[in-house]
């Protein structure tokens, strides 16, 4: 079985949600031992919207989830575990 050695967040916006977004990913960075990436403003690898990319460890998977849905306000935040074998 693989191990998971951390997981990515990814939050999705537009032209007129990115304020927003990024107000929840600078937070979510001052709360939690969480590193906050760019504020893509376009689609980036797979992903189908901008986006921006929250990395965490697997030791605060169990608050940063609940806050993210707590605190997303409307906006998708796409969720996987890094195992290293992507």
């Amino acid at each position: 079985m693989q191990r998971i050695k951390g997981y990515h967040a990814h939050v999705y916006y537009d032209a007129a949600t990115m304020e927003q977004a990024r107000e929840l990913c600078e937070e979510a960075a001052r709360l939690f031992p969480v590193t906050m990436g760019r504020m893509h403003q376009k689609p980036v690898g797979p992903h189908p919207d901008w986006s921006c990319q929250l990395a965490f460890g697997p030791e605060v998977v169990g608050v940063v989830l609940p806050w993210l849905a707590l605190y997303r306000k409307g906006l998708v935040v796409f969720m996987h575990p890094e195992t290293g074998d992507e």
